[in-house]
């Protein structure tokens, strides 16, 4: 008998009935008139179409089983100590593992990644397995993906790593300053810094830390060892500190020296400079626009064009049309989705937001789609995210939503910004606040901006009309 096709594998394997000839319950071959009726062994040819483990029908993996039976044989010999049994936080990395919708993606993460190997490291000592221990080992991304699986598991409780990260990334950057300057800067870091940092924390509900705001901290010490090495070199001690030379030391560098203004503040509180000041920055207006017209084309894309990703189809859109951050969208969950049958609003900070019935459609698919994200994720404190990472437990990355954008050919800083000054054109200041979930000193400031340009508009019309 020759090679079965596809065709007849599929059918054959999803059809046990019993043999006539043995009457053993197995899958018919019956390719040829003689044959009907016949399974495989009793026509020659030794053909298994069910795994030998767990009886389910579907395509073998190794040796008879699986995928499914390899990948779960594969783990728990991986993750049990030498006398055979497994850690109980352990078993609950496991059986998360082993309920993956696609088991055979695990196959190159288990010969590859180095979090499988940490997280039998953790459970040798037989200790609980907690995010104290996890901090003490280096920072890579091994550590990261090993802290996420065991959050998703349920191992460890949900927090965020943002915000966390920050206190070891200061002792490492401390560690590499002389002693005399680790003095000054190591209280205004953890005393300041990272006390502002959680006050901030705090006041968002436990929400994750902004990507922005850990940068102006990382900026705020690197600034302050900056100008503790250059009074050195200038043979000036912090007493003697005076606004002449604060003034030529932002002069000489870039702009990112505004951001000493945090340790100017805090050392002059504390009497260990005199009263210095670090003149504010003007704030700059937005510069980046589209044209009206290409931000609706763009809008119009993500609305209909079916070979756009989902996820970026919903943000453009919201982005495109209300003028939303996309750091602001990424965090929305299924929570925020207020859904009746009949309209869908979005609850951004307690404000509703009445999506267009297209729109809704949109949101309404990405919410059930990713709604198989959540499926690993239901005995782990996380939130549901509309737009779930790599990871369930966190959300999409705003540097990764700008990527795609640009792959995609959304100029998405410039969209967002043309859709905020075209409603704050013909919105009240308040009405915006409310439609948008931003703040209303935001709202008003955007206003101001929209009739300068109209009243700039009318001007230039007067005089284009006396020409």
């Amino acid at each position: 008998m020759g090679p079965v096709c596809r065709t007849c594998y599929e059918y054959v394997r999803s059809h046990p009935v019993s043999c006539t000839a043995c009457g053993e319950r197995r899958p018919l071959i019956g390719l040829n008139p003689a044959d009907e009726g016949l399974c495989g062994p009793c026509v020659g040819v030794d053909l298994t179409y069910t795994c030998r483990k767990c009886g389910r029908s579907g395509d073998l993996y190794q040796a008879g089983c699986c995928s499914r039976c390899v990948l779960t044989e594969r783990l728990t010999n991986l993750l049990s100590a030498d006398d055979g049994t497994i850690h109980p936080h352990l078993e609950l990395v496991r059986q998360a593992l082993c309920a993956a919708d696609r088991p055979r993606s695990l196959f190159s993460w288990l010969d590859r990644s180095k979090a499988p190997r940490l997280l039998v490291e953790l459970a040798a000592s037989g200790e609980p397995i907690t995010h104290e221990r996890l901090d003490a080992f280096p920072v890579t991304h091994a550590t990261h993906y090993a802290r996420e699986l065991l959050v998703t598991a349920g191992v460890l409780p949900l927090r965020d790593e943002y915000l966390e990260r920050q206190p070891v990334w200061v002792e490492q950057l401390l560690a590499t300053a002389p002693e005399h300057h680790r003095k000054t800067a190591a209280p205004f870091a953890h005393w300041f810094l990272l006390r502002r940092l959680r006050q901030v924390h705090h006041r968002r509900g436990g929400k994750r830390v902004q990507g922005g705001t850990e940068s102006i901290l990382r900026s705020r010490l690197r600034r302050t060892l900056e100008l503790l090495t250059w009074l050195d070199q200038q043979g000036i001690t912090l007493s003697e500190f005076r606004q002449p030379d604060l003034d030529r030391w932002l002069d000489e560098g870039t702009s990112t020296r505004q951001n000493i203004r945090a340790f100017i503040v805090w050392a002059s509180k504390h009497n260990l400079i005199g009263d210095l000041k670090v003149p504010l920055p003007g704030r700059a207006h937005p510069v980046t626009f589209i044209e009206d017209a290409e931000r609706v084309a763009q809008l119009r894309r993500c609305i209909d064009d079916e070979g756009l990703p989902l996820w970026v189809r919903v943000a453009g859109a919201l982005m495109l049309l209300f003028g939303l951050q996309g750091s602001r969208v990424l965090q929305l969950t299924k929570d925020d989705i207020v859904d009746d049958g009949t309209s869908l609003q979005i609850d951004l900070s307690g404000r509703r937001l009445h999506l267009p019935p297209k729109l809704a459609h949109l949101v309404r698919r990405l919410r059930d789609q990713s709604a198989t994200r959540w499926r690993l994720n239901q005995l782990a404190d996380t939130r549901p995210w509309l737009m779930p990472g790599q990871s369930p437990t966190r959300p999409l990355r705003v540097e990764y939503l700008s990527l795609k954008f640009r792959e995609y050919g959304f100029n998405g800083l410039g969209g967002r910004n043309t859709a905020r000054l075209a409603l704050a054109a013909n919105l009240p200041a308040s009405v915006l606040a409310d439609l948008t979930g931003t703040s209303v000193d935001n709202a008003v400031r955007w206003s101001n901006f929209a009739k300068r340009d109209w009243t700039d508009y009318v001007a230039a019309r007067k005089r284009d009309t006396r020409n």
